[in-house]
């Protein structure tokens, strides 16, 4: 629990347990980046404890973890494979900066959480 705001703490594997509005802005900045051409794909918007998503429909969830950010982006698309296939290969990103690494771990949650849906 959050001693100033009195809100439950979620450590996210991605983000630990200790996270920045800056954080949340670079995962929204590249779940809206890679489903910019996707039908169907929520808009994300980064919040201080974590993501409101917009569905098509005009719908709104917030999320708390990347992994619920996605299983919520995937379960508003057409065909979660289609998700995939806009998604860069493993690796094609360098990890220099920060946000090249953050980038790069919400890539890698995304092939996973969409996998994990074809299970």
């Amino acid at each position: 629990m959050c001693g100033a705001c009195g809100r439950a703490a979620v450590a996210d594997p991605i983000l630990g347990s200790v996270r920045t509005i800056r954080q949340h802005l670079i995962v929204a900045q590249t779940v809206n980046a890679l489903c910019r051409k996707l039908p169907g794909a929520a808009k994300v918007t980064a919040v201080a404890d974590g993501w409101t998503t917009t569905s098509a429909t005009g719908g709104s969830s917030h999320c708390r973890t990347v992994g619920e950010l996605w299983r919520t982006v995937i379960g508003g698309l057409e065909s979660s494979a289609a998700l995939l296939a806009v998604l860069p290969p493993p690796g094609a990103n360098a990890a220099g900066a920060e946000e090249s690494a953050l980038a790069a771990a919400v890539i890698r949650s995304a092939r996973d959480e969409t996998q994990k849906k074809y299970r």
